[in-house]
């Protein structure tokens, strides 16, 4: 909800696309820095505390932010800082908030269980910007803004109240931070699996990603509907992601990784190119919810694996990597912000998102040739 609130109001405040993209660039930026460092901590520190800090800093920040609206001296400075302040609390505490899971629930439940804390998170992603879209012509950017700090308040109750079935094996990572940051990664680029997973989640990450981060633009410029159209193509996406979310659960293992990916990325690519080029609002609807529903289950796919792959001992650091990955939207924001700055976004999102085809094939190809390859030799050996 903040970052669609925010991105209407450096749009409002600047009228440039590419000063949109940058309160996305903001808020994400501090992934890369931050991320692998909130992993070692979640295996060193206790998982529920840290989780409950980071959104006690981000209840501070989101209260800040609309008391610069209600008191009428909003300017792109305030968002961009405040965006940092969130995005370093956010990095620091992810891996502890979705590591959390395997202390919560019996081993046989895990799959189950990642797939939910995973199918949360990414439907967030757009449930959440929906919301926003939707109040923003209704009651207003400062109003929009306290809901959403609100919303903050149930969240550290129920987290408060987290009691785990059985005791996960953290706190015992040894020796220092860094060497602890070194294992993560050592050991998610050593795991095949888990190094074509963070491929694949970097291609989405950079091309068919971030196409939120252009909607107050498509909105006001390109289909010319306003905040409550822009409201409306959130909605979408949201509905979007939720189906694609519920639709990932249901699936299960019924069908193999890599083959979700796959039709789940050029699905996705196919959907944000022609929502990119449709200059008809109730088809940019459709297409939009459609974008939406293959990023969710794209990246519910992803993470589900991710966490699943990796033993409990190392399971923040591995999932930080991912998290580091996830860091780099920026980039694709960006990129997507310059190119609609240069040749408009309709262009730049269509060619963007036919890159990102290009990506989800490859990765794709050569993980299986990997995986054939190192099947044979291991035939061989034997």
């Amino acid at each position: 909800m903040q970052m669609l609130i925010r991105g209407w109001l450096m749009y409002d405040l600047t009228q440039s696309p590419l000063m949109v993209t940058m309160v996305t660039a903001a808020m994400m930026m501090p992934m890369l820095f931050l991320s692998l460092v909130g992993g070692a901590l979640a295996d060193r520190l206790d998982r529920k505390m840290i989780t409950m800090t980071a959104d006690f800093t981000l209840l501070g920040s989101f209260a800040a932010l609309f008391a610069v609206s209600a008191f009428g001296v909003m300017a792109p400075w305030h968002i961009i800082t405040i965006s940092v302040i969130n995005g370093i609390a956010f990095a620091l505490a992810v891996s502890a908030r979705q590591a959390m899971v395997s202390g919560l629930v019996h081993r046989e439940q895990m799959r189950t269980a990642v797939g939910l804390s995973s199918t949360t998170y990414n439907s967030a992603q757009i449930i959440g910007p929906a919301i926003g879209g939707v109040m923003l012509p209704v009651v207003g950017v400062t109003w929009a803004l306290a809901v959403s700090a609100l919303l903050v308040v149930p969240a550290l109750f129920l987290y408060a109240s987290l009691k785990p079935v059985h005791h996960a094996s953290v706190n015992d990572a040894k020796g220092s931070v860094v060497e602890n940051v070194k294992a993560g990664l050592v050991y998610a680029y050593q795991q095949s699996t888990l190094r074509f997973l963070m491929l694949g989640a970097m291609v989405m990450i950079l091309t068919v990603g971030p196409f939120q981060s252009l909607m107050p633009v498509f909105a006001e410029d390109v289909l010319k509907v306003g905040a409550g159209g822009l409201g409306v193509l959130m909605l979408a996406a949201g509905i979007g992601s939720l189906i694609g979310s519920i639709t990932v659960v249901t699936i299960g293992e019924s069908i193999g990784h890599q083959k979700l990916e796959l039709i789940f990325g050029l699905f996705g690519a196919a959907m944000l190119a022609a929502f990119a080029l449709s200059p008809w609002y109730p088809l940019s609807i459709i297409l939009v919810s459609l974008t939406a529903f293959s990023t969710t289950s794209f990246m519910v796919v992803n993470m589900t694996v991710i966490q699943l792959t990796a033993p409990d001992y190392i399971r923040g650091r591995v999932v930080s990597v991912r998290f580091l990955v996830i860091g780099l939207m920026p980039f694709g924001a960006l990129s997507m912000g310059f190119g609609a700055e240069a040749f408009g976004a309709p262009t730049a999102v269509a060619v963007i998102a036919g890159v990102g085809a290009v990506g989800f094939a490859i990765v794709q190809v050569a993980s299986r040739v990997f995986t054939r390859s190192n099947s044979q030799a291991t035939h061989s050996n034997e």
